[in-house]
Order: structure tokens, then sequence, then C-alpha cells
């Protein structure tokens, strides 16, 4: 490990870092990556020039952020990377909203997750390999044989194996962030009440035209798909119980 320096700080003169700060930008000066062992304790306070309370306050912090993970009795790693720290503040947000009968805070999850599937299935109907395929019609068939209380599992595999191929792993992170939170609020407005057969037949469509190659079609299906949650969370907002996140 090189030895510890106190680093130049990235941001406008004007803003006076803080020890959080300082923290990340000695790890970034450190060339550590995820899964790397933070220097001791002792060696942070004297790099820094701050206090055993002012380093682990600042380490608390970064730990919420998912920058370091903090292993009692083993010492401090950076990080995984992930997004997992964003969940719990959308999701009290949108409860919040929820709670006010207003499902817009829903309707811009998916919003948001229709934008960003309905570009990237163009790439996957390009690059799912036959094995790929199959693989998601084998999901589909397990969906449609384990009928509507089965169907979380699989729909959630189901579209991380479509872009699994595409190696991006902020995409994965992204859509498991929006399925968390939609699942934690089905304790929130009730479980859904929709035509299984119509979540299936949506989906073999998605897979239909991946097996054509033909990104347009392959969009324009995870398009319906999306268009018929959004039509759930209209008809959930005009004083139905009806929602679902597939």
């Amino acid at each position: 490990m090189p030895p510890l320096h106190n680093p130049p700080l990235a941001g406008p003169p004007t803003r006076r870092p803080s020890v959080q700060d300082r923290l990340v930008e000695l790890i970034m000066a450190l060339d550590l990556d995820a899964g790397d062992a933070l220097p001791a304790e002792q060696e942070l306070m004297r790099s820094l020039g701050v206090s055993r309370n002012s380093v682990r306050e600042a380490l608390k912090s970064l730990q919420a952020l998912g920058i370091v993970d903090i292993r009692h009795g083993y010492g401090t790693y950076v990080g995984a990377p992930g997004l997992r720290s964003l969940a719990p503040g959308l999701l009290f947000h949108t409860r919040l909203a929820v709670k006010r009968e207003d499902h817009r805070a829903l309707r811009d999850i998916v919003e948001v997750r229709a934008l960003l599937e309905g570009g990237l299935i163009r790439r996957a109907a390009v690059q799912l390999t036959d094995d790929h395929l199959d693989r998601l019609d084998r999901e589909l068939d397990a969906l449609a044989a384990d009928g509507a209380e089965g169907r979380a599992g699989h729909d959630r595999r189901f579209h991380e194996l479509l872009y699994e191929p595409l190696e991006n792993a902020v995409v994965l992170q992204l859509i498991a962030l929006f399925w968390d939170v939609y699942r934690q609020l089905e304790h929130e407005i009730g479980k859904p009440e929709t035509d299984h057969e119509q979540v299936v037949r949506l989906h073999r469509r998605v897979v239909e035209a991946l097996r054509d190659r033909d990104p347009g079609r392959a969009a324009e299906a995870i398009e319906s798909h999306f268009a018929d949650i959004l039509a759930r969370i209209d008809r959930l907002g005009g004083g139905g119980r009806e929602r679902d996140a597939d």
C-alpha cells in the first residue's frame, strides 16, 4: 500500500471539504478497489489530522451511502458497487405519496423503468444468444405453470435474464431497486388482482420479437407490457385496489 498522504481535493475552492469528503479522496488517492481494506483508524487520524470520533462519524456516513463496509472485528473495506442505499429514501417518499392516495409516485417509477427497458431491449434483440432465449422461455413456462402466486420470482428473473448479456451492472441494479420498492409497497396498497394469462402473454410477445431479432417489435412489446402496468396504477388511483409491477 502506498504511503498515506493528505490528497488534493476536488471541488470548488470556496467549499471547505468535510472529513467525509477527504476520506473519499484518500480512497481514490490510494487506488483502492471494492473489497480492499482501508488503512487502520489510527493511520486515518494521522493522515487527515482529525480526531477518532471525526473519523468514525465520517465512516458511518460513508457506510450509509454504500461507499465503505464496516466489518466489526475485522476492519473497514471499500464497499461493493450498488444502488441499494437509494432504496430507503425512494420507498419512504413513495409510501408518503401513497398514504395521501397520490399514486403519481408509483407511476413515475414505472415510467422511468419503461424508458430504461425500452432502450435496452433494442440492444438485447441483437445480443441475446439462443441459449438465453431458451432460458427466457423456460422462465415463462414456469411463470405460466406456477400461476399468480409464483409470479413475482419468475417475473423478476425474466427481466434480469433479458439484460444480463448486456453486462451493465448499473442497469441490473436499477431494475432491482425499482422492483424492491414496488414489492415492499404491496403491504401498503394490497396484492395485485390481475389477469395472469395476460401477464404471461405480454411477456411471450417480448420473447417472440427477440427470437425474430426485431428490435423495433421488441421495443413495442415492452412498451405494451408497461402500458398494461400503468393502466393498473391509473385504476388504482381511481379508487381500485389493483396494481402490479411485473
